[in-house]
């Protein structure tokens, strides 16, 4: 776990938050739009901003038409794309998390999905397990939104060389205390990053509260997002989880010995 046997290591990730325009073709130009204007190695969107929260309906062709340009996008500027989108295999339609970069694209299908007030989320069918990517040196850990509620996942990642965990959103005002206590918690639990990118403005669950925000592996706030459509920035870098693991030997003094029956 962590760098310590690798040249320290930074990546600069973009929470995007801003809000879905109502058509597949509108969002891809506001992601070419910010690639452009704002210097980024990752670009994270929120949950489902592809199609929109809370649209029910896919179009498959439509959907393999925008993976084959955000692939394009990627290796034209040499960036990593982590885009809330569905993802249709067979019969079935995953709530989806794309890691796109030039070398290729991985998939993390939301482990939980919301199905209780104010959201529902049963168009989708649950995924299966964890995912991990690579990019620019660093192992990003996936995980969506309610996800962030069940503390094994972020455990997982940790345990398995993350060095940050990317969590797009949807969360609406009535989630808002949770998520504000639950993610830098994680964070503190594990000695990750992790960086919470949220949706903006009003959706079939009501206001979000924007929030958008990013971690330090000891769960300090870095960035935060206000309530509107703003783009922030922050650097992630080795050391500083290298510094954290130091201080918080929460990961080298777990136990495999105990009997938890």
């Amino acid at each position: 776990m962590g760098n310590s046997d690798t040249s320290p290591m930074d990546v600069r990730v973009a929470l995007c938050q801003v809000p879905s325009r109502g058509d597949v073709s509108s969002n891809l130009d506001e992601v070419g739009r910010i690639a452009g204007e704002v210097a980024a190695d990752i670009y994270l969107f929120p949950e489902l901003f592809l199609t929109g929260y809370g649209c029910r309906s896919f179009d498959a062709a439509e959907l393999t038409e925008a993976g084959q340009s955000l692939d394009t996008l990627c290796r034209e500027k040499g960036i990593a794309i982590a885009m809330g989108m569905p993802v249709i295999r067979g019969n079935e339609t995953f709530n989806s998390l794309v890691f796109f970069t030039p070398e290729g694209r991985t998939e993390y299908d939301k482990l939980y999905l919301a199905n209780f007030e104010p959201y529902n989320e049963d168009v989708f069918t649950p995924g299966k397990g964890p995912s991990m990517a690579e990019w620019k040196g660093m192992k990003f850990g996936l995980l969506i939104c309610y996800d962030a509620m069940f503390p094994e996942i972020h455990r997982y990642y940790a345990t398995h060389g993350a060095d940050a965990v990317l969590m797009p959103s949807a969360s609406a005002e009535k989630s808002e205390y949770a998520m504000r206590t639950v993610v830098p918690a994680r964070c503190f639990e594990n000695t990750v990053y992790t960086l919470f990118c949220n949706n903006t403005g009003t959706g079939p669950a009501g206001r979000y509260y924007g929030g958008s925000c990013a971690f330090s592996p000891l769960g300090k706030p870095l960035v935060s997002a206000g309530t509107g459509e703003e783009v922030v920035t922050v650097t992630l870098s080795s050391s500083e989880i290298e510094s954290a693991r130091k201080v918080r030997t929460h990961l080298a003094d777990l136990r495999s010995d105990i009997d938890w029956e």
